[in-house]
C-alpha cells in the first residue's frame, strides 16, 4: 500500500499561519477555507467523530488530494486535550486500472480481447505477468506467453478486489482516547493547488479623464477536494514560506466556470501586514472550478488623469499611453487593492464597451497612486537619432536628437524620460528643451505638442564614473 508516513509524539505538525487564522466557535459539520494568492490555502474542517475509549484507528474522508499532510492538525473541541494523535497515514493509492491491475500481478485475470471482421474475439486466461508499456503479458500455461496490446482489450475480469484500494484521499490516524462517544471534531491542514487573484475592469469616461472601476475576486480550485457551504477568507500579501507545496495531484478534470455573486460581498479589514478579506456568506467551491464573486462596487467617477511618455530604455519607436488616479475614499475605494489585472475599456459612440488594453498592479494601500500602462499611442510618432558620442576611460558625452509628431486633433503633452545607470553621474547639456530631475536616474523633458506639430528635443549628456 503506498502511504506517506509522518509519525507525531502528541500532535501534528502544522504552519503558524493555519493557527493564527483559527475560529474557536466552528459547529460541527462546517468547513472554512483561508485561500492565500501564492496557490495555497488553509482548510479547517469540522466533523462529529465516534471514539471508543483507548486506542482507535479513524479514516478521515474527503481531503484534498494536493494536501500537505505534515500540516495536519486534529484537535477535539468537545474534549480538549483527551484525544491524542499516534501516528498519521496518508493514503492516496486510489482505485485505477493501473493500481487494480499493478495489485494482480502474479495472479490469474480473464482478458477479453476485441475481434475483427468475421473475428468475433476471444477470452484469454491466465498468470498477470506484467502490465507495463501499454500491454498485457499473461502466462497462459497451456498456450504459452500471451502478449497483448491493451488498446486491443475490451475487457478484463478479476477474480477479486484486492485489499488495500480506496476511492478517496484519507487520512488515517491511530488515535488515544482517554473518552468515548461522539466527539466534535477539528481537523486543519494546508493544502496546495488552490488560489486567488483580483481582476478589475475599468470604463474610460468619454473624455478620458475619469472612469468607472469594479472588482472580482477570481478563486481557482484545483485541490483534488470540494468545500460546501464554506466561510471563505482570502489573504493579500506576501507570505513567505519555507517549503513549497509538494502536491500529489490526481487526473484533472474539466474545469467549470462559474460566475457568482452580483453585489460586493467582502469585508476588508488589516490582519497582521497582511489584508484579510471575508465573504459575508457561506459559499461552495467545487473541485476543477473557477468561481468569482464581485468586491467591489462600482466605484464611479474616479478622477484620471491620461499620460503620455516616451522612455527610449524600453522602446525609442513609441510613446506609452498611460492612466494615474488614486486609491482613495472620495474617489469611492480607499480600500487595501490586492494584486492583479486589470482590463480598461472604453464606450464608443454606439454605447458599445470596447477594450483598449490592460495592466497588472501590485498590492496597492489606500491613498496610494495607481499607473496603468494600457498600450502605444498611434497617432504621436517619434524619430530617434544618436547625433554623436565620445566614449573614454571614466566618461561618456552623447548627443541626442528626439523628434515628436503629434498627428491628433487636439493638443498633446508628451513626458520624455532619459535614464541613466545607478553607478554614475550625469548632467544633461544644452539642451533645447527643459527639463527637471524626478530622481537619481532620471531627467524628465515636458513637450507640448499642438494639433499635427513637430517638436525636436535635442540635448547632450554627459556620463562619469
Amino acid at each position: 500500500m503506498t502511504n506517506k508516513l509522518c509519525s507525531v509524539s502528541l500532535i501534528f505538525l502544522t504552519c503558524g499561519i493555519l493557527l493564527a487564522a483559527e475560529d474557536k466557535n466552528q459547529d460541527a459539520n462546517s468547513v472554512a477555507v483561508t485561500v492565500y494568492n501564492a496557490n495555497f490555502a488553509v482548510v479547517k474542517d469540522c466533523r462529529p467523530i465516534v471514539f471508543s475509549e483507548g486506542q482507535n484507528v479513524i479514516k478521515f474522508t474527503d481531503v484534498a488530494s494536493a494536501i500537505e499532510p505534515a500540516s495536519v492538525n486534529f484537535k477535539s473541541i468537545t474534549s480538549p486535550g483527551q484525544i491524542s494523535v499516534l501516528e498519521q497515514n496518508y493514503e492516496y493509492d486510489l482505485v485505477s486500472t493501473s493500481s487494480l491491475l499493478n495489485r494482480y500481478l502474479d495472479k490469474v485475470v480473464h482478458v477479453s480481447v476485441k475481434g475483427s471482421g468475421a473475428d468475433a474475439g476471444k477470452t484469454i486466461a491466465g498468470i498477470l505477468l506484467s502490465c507495463a508499456d501499454g500491454n498485457l503479458i499473461i502466462d497462459t500455461k497451456k498456450d504459452g506467453i500471451a502478449i497483448i496490446s491493451q488498446s486491443s482489450v475490451e475487457n478484463i475480469t478479476l477474480e477479486e478486489l484486492p485489499e488495500g484500494l480506496i476511492v478517496k484521499p484519507t487520512l488515517v490516524w491511530l488515535a488515544e482516547s482517554a473518552v468515548e462517544g461522539s466527539q466534535n471534531c477539528q481537523v486543519s491542514y494546508t493544502t496546495g493547488q488552490i488560489g486567488w487573484s483580483a481582476d478589475y475592469s475599468a470604463i474610460l469616461s468619454a473624455a478620458e479623464d475619469s472612469l468607472d472601476l469594479t472588482g472580482w475576486v477570481t478563486i481557482d480550485n484545483k485541490s483534488g477536494a470540494a468545500y460546501k457551504d464554506a466561510t471563505i477568507k482570502l489573504i493579500a500579501g506576501d507570505v513567505r514560506r519555507i517549503v513549497p507545496p509538494q502536491p500529489m495531484m490526481m487526473d484533472r478534470m474539466e474545469v467549470k466556470y462559474n460566475m457568482a455573486g452580483a453585489a460586493p460581498a467582502f469585508e476588508e479589514k488589516s490582519f497582521m501586514d497582511y489584508h484579510l478579506y471575508t465573504l459575508q456568506r457561506k459559499s461552495t467551491i467545487n473541485n476543477n472550478q473557477t468561481k468569482q464573486i464581485e468586491f467591489i462596487s462600482p466605484a464611479l467617477n474616479i478622477p484620471a488623469k491620461k499620460i503620455y511618455l516616451y522612455e527610449r530604455d524600453k522602446n525609442e519607436k513609441k510613446v506609452q499611453v498611460k492612466f494615474e488616479f488614486y486609491n482613495k475614499k472620495e474617489n469611492g475605494l480607499g480600500i487595501a487593492l490586492p494584486k492583479g489585472k486589470v482590463r480598461v475599456f472604453k464606450k464608443d459612440t454606439d454605447d458599445s464597451l470596447e477594450f483598449v488594453g490592460e495592466d497588472s498592479i501590485d498590492h496597492t494601500p489606500k491613498n496610494e497612486k495607481i499607473l496603468l500602462y494600457i498600450g502605444d499611442a498611434f497617432d504621436i510618432a517619434v524619430d530617434y537619432k544618436l547625433l554623436d558620442s565620445k566614449v573614454e576611460r571614466r566618461s561618456r558625452w552623447e548627443k541626442h536628437s528626439i523628434e515628436l509628431k503629434n498627428r491628433k486633433a487636439e493638443k498633446v503633452v508628451v513626458f520624455v524620460d532619459e535614464k541613466f545607470p545607478d553607478w554614475v553621474n550625469w548632467n544633461i547639456e544644452n539642451s533645447t528643451v527643459k527639463y527637471v530631475k524626478t530622481d537619481a536616474q532620471t531627467a524628465r523633458f515636458t513637450v507640448e505638442l499642438e494639433p499635427d506639430a513637430n517638436t525636436v528635443v535635442e540635448y547632450s549628456a554627459m556620463q562619469t564614473w
